[in-house]
Formats: C-alpha cells, sequence, structure tokens
C-alpha cells in the first residue's frame, strides 16, 4: 500500500492545477500518477479542501447517543436497577456482558454494593 501524499503535496497540485497546468503535466513533475492528480482535483471541487477524507472504518458504535441517554437516566433514577431490567426496559439486542461494558466504560458507571454509581460521585 502506498503510502499517503503530504498536505504540502496535495496543496501544491491544487496550486498547479489552479494555474491551468494539465493533469499528465502536474503527474509528470510531482512523479505521482495521473489518478492522483484527479482524485485530489476531485476532492478539492466538492469539498474546497485538499484533506483527504475522514477514515469511517471499524466497529459502528451499538447504540445512539440518545440510547445511551435514556440508559443512563434510568440508572440514575433507579440505582439499583439491574442489566437484565435495562435489557427488557429498552428491548435492547445486546448480551448482559456486553451492556456492562458499555455501562461501565462509555457511561461512566460502576456496580458497587448493590447499586450503580457514577464513577465521579463515589467515596473511596
Amino acid at each position: 500500500m502506498a503510502t499517503p501524499l503530504s498536505y504540502d503535496m496535495r496543496k501544491r497540485i491544487i496550486d498547479a492545477k489552479l494555474r491551468c497546468d494539465s493533469e499528465q503535466k502536474i503527474a509528470s513533475e510531482k512523479s505521482i500518477c495521473k489518478s492522483t492528480v484527479t482524485k485530489i482535483w476531485s476532492l478539492y471541487k466538492s469539498t474546497g479542501s485538499y484533506f483527504p477524507r475522514s477514515n469511517f472504518r471499524g466497529r459502528k458504535p451499538k447504540f445512539s447517543d440518545a440510547q445511551l441517554e435514556e440508559i443512563s437516566a434510568a440508572i440514575l433514577e433507579n440505582s439499583d436497577i439491574t442489566l437484565q431490567e435495562l435489557i427488557d426496559k429498552f428491548s435492547l439486542q445486546i448480551s448482559v456482558p456486553g451492556l456492562s461494558k458499555i455501562v461501565r466504560f462509555k457511561l461512566g458507571f460502576r456496580y458497587k454494593k448493590k447499586v450503580y454509581v457514577h464513577q465521579n460521585n463515589s467515596q473511596h
């Protein structure tokens, strides 16, 4: 896999294209493929920027922010609610251990003495 072009090189390609240089000329001067020049110019025309698009790969979040807020509100309302009760209440398609990780790591709660406590509010 080739290394991505630097921002400086991308800017020089756009500047050359704005001077009406041909894509073939730019590609030969910069020692890159003509298709690279075409793609960067197309990106610049559509977004107004020569910075690469964000990478949206990877696992998508299981729940939306609104769903996480609802779960958090339910825990704050009833601090001794079980994970299974949360799954039943919101009809969640997730296992108990999976919800446990979300409650602990995303919402910041921890289980202590039969109640959920927000980590910032707990005493040692």
